[in-house]
C-alpha cells in the first residue's frame, strides 16, 4: 500500500499572520500615514529586541520639531521653515498613559512646552521573542494654504535599549536597536540607511484645501529629518531633570 503526502496550503489568516510578522521587523509605527485635519491614535510597533536572551527595557522616540530640522522638497534640499508648509506643527505629538509593557511613560518637551517625542521605560519589558505597542495620539495637522505641498514625511528617530550603558557602549552588541537617520554624525545614528524605519506621513486634503492656482496642478512632497542639534538635545532619558541614559 502507497501512502500520498499531500502539501496543503498554509490557510490564509496564517499566511497573513506571518507576512505581518516580518513586516514588523523593524520599530515602525503602527499608522504610517494620515490625513490632514485629523486626529489620530497610534502606536510605536517594537518589532523585536537587541537578540536573543534580550529584553527591552526603554525606549526613546524623537519627532522631527520642524525649528532647525532637515527639510528636502522633492528629494532636493529646501532652506525654508517648516511653516512653509505646515502651520501649526509644534502641539501635534502627545503619548498615552499605559503600563501593559512599561511602567514609566513621559513627554520630551522643547524650551516652549510642545511635545517633540517621548520615552518609556521600566518593568520587565518586551522580551525578544514578543512584539508590544507604546501609544500615542497626534493631533490634527494643517497644511499651509498657500503651499504646494501634497504630503509631509516625519521621519522618526527611535532608539530600543535593552541594556542601561554609558554613551561610549551603546553601540556594542546585543545594548540597544538604532531606528534613527544615519547621516547627521552622532552618537544616535544607526548604521545603515535602512534602520532610518519609523516615519509619519501627513497627506493634505485637497477637497477642503485644494493647491492655490500657482502651483499649477502639480503638488510636491516634503520630507522632514530631526537636525543633530535636536537628537543631541532629546534623544537621552531623562526624569527630573537628571540623564538616566545614556549613563554619564
Amino acid at each position: 500500500m502507497s501512502h500520498r503526502c499531500h502539501i496543503r496550503p498554509l490557510p490564509l489568516a496564517l499566511a497573513m499572520l506571518m507576512t505581518a510578522s516580518l513586516a514588523q521587523a523593524h520599530t515602525t509605527l503602527e499608522t504610517p500615514a494620515m490625513s490632514e485635519g485629523v486626529r489620530v491614535l497610534n502606536n510605536e510597533q517594537i518589532g523585536h529586541a537587541c537578540g536573543a536572551g534580550t529584553s527591552v527595557i526603554g525606549t526613546s522616540v524623537v519627532f522631527p520639531d520642524g525649528k532647525d530640522s532637515t527639510l528636502l522638497v522633492n528629494g532636493a534640499p529646501y532652506n525654508g521653515t517648516l511653516s512653509d508648509f505646515i502651520s501649526n506643527w509644534g502641539p501635534n505629538i502627545q503619548p498615552l498613559l499605559n503600563h501593559a509593557v512599561f511602567n514609566y511613560i513621559d513627554e520630551k518637551n522643547d524650551a516652549n512646552g510642545n511635545v517633540v517625542g517621548f520615552q518609556a521605560g521600566g518593568g520587565a519589558g518586551m522580551p525578544d521573542h514578543m512584539v508590544a505597542y507604546v501609544p500615542f495620539r497626534v493631533n490634527a495637522t494643517n497644511f499651509n494654504p498657500a503651499s504646494c505641498a501634497t504630503s509631509v514625511k516625519f521621519h522618526v528617530s527611535i532608539v530600543d535599549i535593552c541594556k542601561i550603558t554609558d554613551g561610549t557602549h551603546i553601540h556594542d552588541a546585543g545594548v540597544a536597536n538604532f531606528w534613527t537617520s544615519n547621516t547627521l554624525s552622532t552618537n544616535y545614528d544607526s548604521s545603515s540607511a535602512s534602520e532610518d524605519a519609523a516615519s509619519l506621513t501627513i497627506n493634505r486634503n485637497l477637497a477642503a484645501n485644494p493647491l492655490p492656482a500657482s502651483c499649477g496642478g502639480v503638488g510636491t512632497s516634503v520630507d522632514v529629518r530631526n537636525s543633530a542639534l535636536q537628537l543631541n538635545r532629546d534623544m537621552p532619558i531623562r526624569i527630573n531633570g537628571t540623564t538616566v541614559w545614556p549613563q554619564p
